[in-house]
């Protein structure tokens, strides 16, 4: 091939400079419909599935027929059941990672991050809002004072939310999502199981040790929260 041949085809296919401006140019032909943050969180709303909506709904059936009938038993049923709604938010907010799906949530018009960070923030909405509606019920029917039934509820669903959330880090697919089970299924199996065979640590004695144990693993849970978001940030550095 001559000198002249290849200085044509050198010519022909070599790239351009980068241009900043024909960049910008370029990237503002495109039509981008704006989105409001109100309109972004209903869109993520769409994706969740119904089964996380069907078990908050069942926890609070159960709390309001207890407290109609006012079976003390209703609060040990809910109190054993809360760490299944612990489970439903964590799984559902970190599905993209459990599934193996961050790579593709990061080309997408949203970040990861805001993505993983409005899920959290919805059902961590909701799961509020179902733990605020049955206290109050279980409390009606559990002849307990407010502050130990808020505490027998929300304990056993704040430790969930924490294993669960550490599961979820250091494990994917479904080792995270089995993993998650067993920690939900542990946590309400230990919760049954500490109600017959040590009975006495539910007396009102032993209550500023649940709030304690309560504001430790609210903490704790703040904690893993963060700890979520960073990862999905290393994600991000790492594509």
């Amino acid at each position: 091939m001559n000198r002249h041949l290849k200085k044509e085809l050198r010519g022909a296919f070599e790239a351009p400079k980068p241009d900043a401006a024909a960049k910008e140019r370029f990237l503002n032909a495109f039509p981008q419909p704006k989105l409001s943050m109100r309109q972004f969180v209903l869109i993520q709303m769409g994706y969740m599935r119904k089964w996380v909506l069907i078990l908050s709904v069942l926890l609070l059936l159960t709390a309001a027929v207890g407290a109609y009938s006012l079976d003390k038993n209703t609060l040990w049923f809910v109190s054993a059941a809360t760490p299944f709604l612990g489970l439903a938010a964590v799984t559902e907010s970190s599905r993209s990672a459990m599934y193996g799906m961050s790579e593709l949530e990061m080309a997408a018009r949203f970040s990861l991050k805001s993505v993983v960070l409005a899920r959290m923030s919805i059902l961590g909405f909701v799961d509020f809002i179902v733990l605020m509606c049955i206290t109050p019920l279980c409390f009606v029917s559990s002849r307990l004072t407010l502050v130990q039934t808020a505490a027998y509820i929300l304990v056993p669903y704040l430790l969930t939310v924490n294993i669960s959330l550490w599961i979820t880090r250091c494990f994917h697919g479904r080792e995270a999502f089995y993993g998650c089970i067993s920690a939900a299924m542990a946590v309400s199996a230990a919760n049954l199981l500490l109600r017959t065979t040590a009975e006495f640590i539910y007396h009102l004695t032993y209550i500023r040790f649940w709030i304690i144990a309560a504001f430790i693993l609210i903490c704790c849970m703040i904690g893993q929260v963060y700890k979520t978001i960073k990862q999905t940030e290393e994600y991000v550095w790492n594509l």
